[in-house]
């Protein structure tokens, strides 16, 4: 029977390098511009709300100065409600695990490893749940949601707020034009309210690389900003087009990222557990470690976005 392992390999061990590259987890430009933008806020309280003026108060008018006036009162304010949403992610060390990686022989330190993961973990769900084509019940709010012309969003209907809607949800149009009708510079102008308009235009990477082909060479420019986040990305109009890994095929957002924040609870903002051992349910010498957090994604003018679902970037 031959040897195992040959007299070079018994002899010498082998060289690794002290960093871990992630191979699985694909940053999301949203929440990269959310950070970047200073809209993470931390609250508390039973749920969350904000404020919004939902209709004109439509009182002013031309008058005859000798016109009696007459007062009337209207209500043109209400409030968005979002629940809380919870999140957790858990990771496990065993007993044979601790003892190997250990010592001079450790190339990482595998607990830290672990803890650090946990959090790319739920950064990878929230970039699932933001793109997700369904709402899950127990998920936060996602683009799906938010940027719709009927749905309910904020416990407010479109029904009793018409302007409580994004501006387009284009469900036909599949091929990918610069300008005419159904095109993207249409949607962005139909997307613009005062100064309030789209900043950030995500959708999937080939949808990005058929823009960028539209687009004329001396007419090629990118978004510094969002370039030096680690984005690539191509301007049209000024607004950066990113693609993302996460958005699915056909789907293109345009966001006005002024008017989005990501509440989180101020005790669960990726809270962590300490480690601890799992005597209870019989393995005294593994550890297990868990992170929380609890919050909701909140859009306070949805009339400044817009979405396209049936792309091909083959055409």
């Amino acid at each position: 029977m031959a040897l195992s392992r040959s007299e070079l390999e018994s002899t010498s061990t082998p060289f690794y390098t002290k960093d871990i590259m992630s191979q699985v987890y694909d940053e999301s430009a949203f929440f990269n511009k959310l950070k970047r933008n200073n809209s993470i806020v931390t609250d508390g309280g039973t749920e969350i709300r904000f404020p919004i003026r939902y209709k004109e108060l439509a009182q002013a008018e031309a008058v005859d100065p000798r016109t009696q006036i007459v007062y009337q009162q209207t209500a043109t304010r209400t409030s968005g409600k979002l629940d809380w949403k919870y999140y957790k992610a858990d990771t496990m060390i065993q007993w044979d695990e601790q003892v190997q990686n250990s010592g001079k022989e450790k190339v990482i330190n595998l607990l830290a490893d672990k803890a650090e993961e946990l959090k790319d973990d739920i950064g990878e769900k929230f970039a699932d749940d933001l793109f997700a084509t369904t709402q899950a019940t127990k998920s936060f709010s996602g683009l799906i949601t938010i940027v719709d012309t009927a749905t309910t969003y904020a416990d407010i209907a479109v029904a009793d707020a018409a302007s409580w809607a994004a501006a387009v949800e284009d469900t036909s149009t599949t091929r990918l034009q610069l300008y005419g009708s159904g095109s993207l510079s249409y949607n962005i102008n139909t997307s613009i309210f005062g100064k309030n308009m789209p900043s950030l235009i995500i959708t999937s990477r080939n949808l990005k690389s058929k823009a960028e082909s539209l687009l004329q060479p001396q007419e090629r420019f990118i978004d510094k900003d969002t370039a030096d986040a680690g984005f690539n990305n191509i301007a049209f109009l000024g607004i950066p087009i990113v693609g993302d890994s996460h958005c699915p095929a056909g789907y293109m957002y345009g966001l006005d990222m002024d008017k989005f924040e990501m509440r989180v609870h101020k005790d669960f903002n990726f809270k962590t557990e300490p480690w601890s051992d799992l005597k209870q349910v019989g393995f005294p010498n593994a550890q297990v470690k868990i992170m929380f957090w609890v919050g909701n994604l909140v859009c306070k003018m949805r009339k400044t976005s817009f979405r396209c679902t049936a792309l091909d970037y083959t055409l």
